[in-house]
């Protein structure tokens, strides 16, 4: 392949879903700029558009495929220029040919485990060599994409994958099909992706897996031995990590995120549901005891600890007294955050073989008085903060109002500091003052510049 004939062409990228895919968006770019393609933030500049995508949910597959077609009558209006444009990630990996099939407006698909192809395959597309559409799917244990550190921010928090896929296989869960059984990077590997952040400037780092509490390097070592391996390391500040699982949040993880002060005593770890009958038929591997067990001791060993949670409504057989079991589970845990979604099938999960038999109706009326009740919450939550003084990280510029900072605690509150003399990285302390939905507003204190 010609690097310097790729140097001519000139890439979009776009992305869709969690936190893993932002990273592979910056490990594509990576691939990409090593084969001399450039990038852009101008669609109307671009050879080659790349969607990188979601399929947790059908609703997030059919964004994608309207956005593609908004592409193309865009692209129609301003240029006569053919531009390549493709789907990678989780929606590749699922629908593969089926993405690129005849009158299909998409020309490639690259699944999660083969952007280490996509060079070659866009450079045969746009020089025509093969005019054919490609796709590329199918999960392979040999490859762990390393993201560039220098893709992000200095001083935000860089992510850091440490595995991929997943083999607990809740029964709703398309990740098992479209990223595949749990394979892990080695320590090796992600402490040294840890020390180039570093190098490139960086104090923060968030590690990512679909489980990321499963961590198992060959037996022998666990996510709370890694963790520890990260704390020790010179220059790391502050480590996050995201998701974690209930059946993971082990009394020695929790020792150890109360013992390792970089670590942020922020838990990300959905329960989905708070009835039992449900979390079983979801094939989640705990109950809701053992949850509020995990979430009183974490409360009792972690000082400041946050809990935030995903829930699931109107899943297969669930009834009102399901659903209210959930909503006394917001209450007890008083989660900072949930992220609330109604039940929606996906093809080869076992939860399809299941009758979806809540009406559309009724999911809607359960979210609504779901998200109420997590509002009534968070209201509690937050009147009680007025008056405290925090400690945080300055991350950027606030949108609004002019002269406006963000700012972000170690237990990922976030608090917007107005007419303040900060700049990003600066850590501040700030008292709080008042709130606005789910941000904070603080005057600053002092800093620590």
């Amino acid at each position: 392949m010609n690097r310097q004939e790729n140097s001519t062409y000139t890439v979009f990228l776009e992305t869709y879903g969690c936190q893993m895919n932002v990273y592979d968006t910056s490990a594509m770019h990576g691939i990409l700029d090593r084969d001399g393609f450039r990038r852009t933030a101008d669609l109307t500049e671009a050879d080659v558009i790349l969607l990188n995508t979601c399929s947790v949910r059908e609703h997030a597959e059919h964004r994608v495929m309207s956005r593609v077609g908004e592409l193309r009558n865009r692209l129609a209006k301003h240029t006569d220029r053919r531009v390549i444009i493709g789907i990678c990630g989780c929606m590749a990996e699922r629908l593969g040919e089926e993405l690129i099939a005849n009158g299909s407006k998409v020309d490639l698909a690259v699944g999660v485990d083969q952007y280490d192809l996509l060079p070659s395959m866009l450079f045969q597309l746009l020089n025509g060599i093969d005019r054919q559409k490609s796709a590329a799917v199918g999960h392979r244990s040999d490859v762990h994409y390393v993201a560039p550190p220098e893709a992000y921010p200095q001083n935000n928090s860089h992510l850091v994958t440490i595995h991929k896929g997943c083999d607990y296989r809740c029964t709703y869960c398309i990740v098992p099909e479209t990223r595949g059984p749990q394979r892990e990077k080695s320590p090796d590997v992600i402490l040294s992706e840890i020390q180039r952040v570093v190098a490139s400037g960086g104090e923060e780092i968030t590690l990512l897996g679909q489980n990321v509490t499963a961590y198992h390097w060959e037996g022998t070592l666990n996510f709370a031995g890694l963790l520890r391996q990260a704390a020790r390391l010179d220059g790391i500040k502050r480590i996050r990590f995201l998701t974690g699982h209930p059946r993971d949040m082990t009394d020695e993880l929790l020792h150890t995120i109360a013992a390792e002060s970089k670590v942020c005593p922020a838990l990300h770890v959905p329960l989905q549901s708070g009835s039992d009958r449900i979390l079983r038929r979801m094939k989640r591997l705990h109950d809701r005891d053992e949850y509020l067990t995990m979430v009183q001791k974490a409360k009792t060993w972690i000082p400041e600890v946050t809990f935030s949670s995903d829930f699931i409504v109107g899943f297969p057989g669930e009834s009102e007294r399901d659903f209210r079991d959930t909503l006394e589970v917001l209450r007890t845990v008083e989660y900072d955050q949930v992220f609330s979604f109604k039940y929606s099938e996906r093809p080869g999960t076992p939860a399809a073989r299941l009758a979806d038999d809540v009406p559309l109706v009724e999911k809607k009326h359960r979210l609504a008085k779901l998200m109420a009740v997590q509002q009534e919450v968070w209201f509690k939550i937050a009147s009680a903060q007025i008056g405290q003084s925090w400690r945080g990280i300055v991350e950027d510029r606030a949108r609004r109002p002019e002269n406006a900072w963000r700012m972000r605690t170690a237990n990922n509150r976030k608090v917007l500091l107005q007419n303040a003399d900060v700049a990003v990285g600066d850590e501040v302390e700030a008292r709080i003052v008042g709130f606005e939905h789910s941000t904070f507003k603080g005057e600053p204190l002092t800093n620590s510049r």
